[in-house]
């Protein structure tokens, strides 16, 4: 299909020996190759729209036609030309895929969903067209075909995270909890940092009454991913309640440390020390979340009112 085989020449050797032979197909077609594995869009469509006047039946060159579109995010115009490469060569997986992903992220689905199944058919060990096939019955809501798809892609790509997590994440709204734990556990296993595991097995041993547990899984999800606001909104809550203050204000603090310019992070230390008894402590804090309305999520009006109330009480008190 390819019409060069590619060459280990650089992009200016390429230009030497098309200022040599100007009217080289081979040559002007990889100096389009070349000009796309660069980065050089533009130009490359340029490129390959002179050739593809001179060779319209083409079906690799109106395929990268079509690849520099989707990289623009022009996917109008990705999909005409993805479309005319799989009507050219319909027996070619990487075209049908690529047809089926523009589909997707235009949200047509079952469009997409008829040519991933196309491109499985040509290619039955594509993973990522399982994964997407997953998440497009998802998104249906049929669980029982998108596991079916995310099982598929994991028997291809065990190491596939993204498919590991939203089968657990099948599970876990099932309710099958020890299944997804399974899954969440594996993932962990295989990235050591994907905080989202640890915040889901946080989720399942709260909903359990495991709050101990479930305090250590949302703490390991901040020391991963520190900038995750509600997760510190969460630790709070857990220590309200279980009589874990001083360990949440260390984590709160830390939290603050990373996310400056947070007013949630302000008012749930307050929270802390409301019931710690540190009404100084508190006032600062719902102050300084005031101060940052634009990222607080707590009512600033009942937060002013709180802090009139503590301000009067420190007035009586000197």
């Amino acid at each position: 299909m390819h019409m060069t085989e590619k060459q280990n020449y650089t992009l200016e050797e390429i230009e030497k020996k098309l200022e040599q032979s100007p009217a080289d197909i081979k040559l002007q077609n990889l100096y389009a190759e070349a000009l796309l594995d660069n980065g050089f869009l533009e130009e490359a469509l340029r490129q390959y729209k002179s050739l593809v006047k001179v060779l319209p039946e083409n079906p690799e060159i109106n395929f990268n036609i079509g690849i520099i579109y989707e990289k623009k995010n022009k996917l109008n115009e990705a999909q005409k030309f993805f479309e005319k490469a799989v009507s050219l060569s319909p027996q070619d997986a990487d075209f049908r895929y690529n047809l089926a992903f523009v589909l997707d992220k235009k949200n047509n689905i079952e469009p997409a969903i008829k040519e991933y199944k196309k491109t499985i058919e040509l290619n039955p060990m594509d993973s990522s067209a399982h994964f997407n096939l997953g998440c497009l019955y998802t998104k249906k809501e049929e669980p029982g075909l998108a596991r079916e798809h995310y099982k598929t892609a994991l028997d291809i790509n065990p190491d596939d995270v993204y498919a590991r997590f939203n089968l657990a994440f099948e599970y876990k709204k099932a309710g099958e909890t020890e299944k997804a734990m399974a899954e969440y556990q594996k993932l962990i296993e295989i990235s050591p940092n994907y905080s989202w595991a640890y915040y889901n097995v946080g989720c399942i041993y709260y909903e359990q009454g495991k709050t101990d547990q479930a305090f250590e899984y949302f703490v390991k999800t901040i020391k991963i991913n520190p900038k995750d606001i509600e997760v510190y909104k969460i630790i709070t809550n857990i220590a309200l309640k279980h009589k874990k203050l001083p360990e949440a204000i260390d984590y709160l603090e830390t939290g603050l440390f990373e996310n400056p310019d947070s007013g949630d992070i302000h008012y749930y230390i307050s929270k802390i020390f409301e019931r710690m008894g540190e009404s100084g402590d508190r006032l600062h804090h719902l102050k300084k979340a005031l101060e940052k309305k634009d990222s607080l999520s707590a009512n600033a009006a009942v937060i002013s009112s709180e802090i009139k109330k503590l301000s009067k009480k420190k007035d009586r008190a000197k």
